[in-house]
């Protein structure tokens, strides 16, 4: 190429455009879940336990596909803030049984607008049938993905879209 030429931008590639709108996506989201001090991850165990409150710390590592490690990290976040609470499992133990709290789940409430307004505001460009059209065709690439065909509660929620 020469000195004077610049590369044309890959503008007219899926991948490329993809990763650029996610990119924007993902740094609007984190904004959102900023002011509430959480990150992506948080709101994900949040929204586990919202929908299955009582889920034990192994299950929600598998059904996540969250390390242990990490797990116990975004716990301790959520349970210092009053959002989540562990107890042993009466049955067994061993077992921590993790709960959302009432200050949890209006919390959760609370981010759930906030991302819908988020949502709303970037999506602007695109009519209710172009949102319901791109959330189809992300839901079918997604569900082709190696992290998909692992299984997993957000994986089943995803593939519920793909369902006619």
């Amino acid at each position: 190429m020469a000195p004077d030429e610049s590369p044309e931008a890959p503008v007219d590639r899926a991948g490329f455009l993809l990763s650029r709108v996610g990119t924007a996506v993902q740094v609007g989201f984190k904004e959102v879940l900023a002011g509430w001090d959480l990150r992506p991850l948080h709101f994900l165990v949040l929204s586990a336990l919202g929908a299955r409150s009582g889920s034990s710390q192994q299950d929600l590592c598998r059904t996540l596909r969250i390390d242990s490690g990490n797990m116990v990290a975004l716990l301790d976040t959520l349970e210092a803030r009053g959002y989540a609470r562990r107890a042993p499992d009466a049955r067994d133990r061993r077992r921590h049984v993790v709960s959302i709290t009432p200050v949890g789940r209006t919390t959760l409430a609370q981010i759930a607008r906030a991302v819908e307004e988020y949502d709303a505001h970037f999506f602007t460009p695109l009519d209710a049938g172009e949102r319901r059209q791109l959330v189809g065709l992300l839901a079918k690439l997604y569900a082709s993905t190696t992290e998909a065909r692992g299984g997993g509660w957000a994986v089943s929620t995803v593939m519920d879209l793909t369902d006619p």
